[in-house]
């Protein structure tokens, strides 16, 4: 496996730029070089206009479980969820750091920075991703747990003498 480097910066508003494309091979070990003029554990520079620099790796964000299943450092969250989120309900990383409390702005912002270096892998694991949870909804649909199934026939039997009785039908 070979290591891979990218240089990023973060812009005035505190958001992770990418200077350029990365293409990637699934399980890719990538070291990212965040150049960030206020960081303290950085190995500093000779000169005083230079940024400086922190080397970071996938590692320090992901848990790489399977081929299938890649959690965030530190959490059962998987990076499906933050993505599901970013492209499908166009939330910003605010909003998705506002909802996930327990992930940080920069762990949110890492997992899209993986995924716009790596669209066709992790577009692939997306995908796959939502195929599995619909067959597993159907699943269900077709085997319904025995308690879902008596809960269903208590609310037909209440909804059943709430008409009988003229009153609304509840939904």
């Amino acid at each position: 496996m070979k290591a891979i480097k990218a240089i990023a910066t973060i812009d005035d508003r505190g958001q992770l730029c990418v200077n350029e494309p990365l293409n990637l091979e699934p399980n890719s070990r990538v070291e990212i070089i965040v150049l960030a003029p206020e960081v303290t554990e950085i190995k500093e520079e000779k000169q005083p206009h230079e940024t400086k620099q922190q080397v970071t790796s996938l590692e320090d964000y992901f848990n790489f479980l399977r081929h299938d299943d890649i959690r965030l450092k530190g959490s059962r969250i998987g990076i499906e969820t933050i993505l599901y989120e970013y492209l499908f309900r166009a939330r910003t990383p605010e909003e998705i750091a506002n909802i996930y409390t327990s992930l940080t702005l920069e762990q949110v912002y890492a997992t899209i920075l993986y995924y716009l270096h790596n669209k066709e892998a992790v577009g692939k694991y997306i995908t796959e991703w939502l195929e599995w949870g619909e067959k597993m909804q159907e699943e269900q649909r077709r085997n319904p747990r025995p308690v879902y199934e008596k809960i269903r026939k208590l609310r037909a039997a209440r909804d059943a003498m709430r008409k009988a009785d003229g009153n609304p039908v509840s939904i």
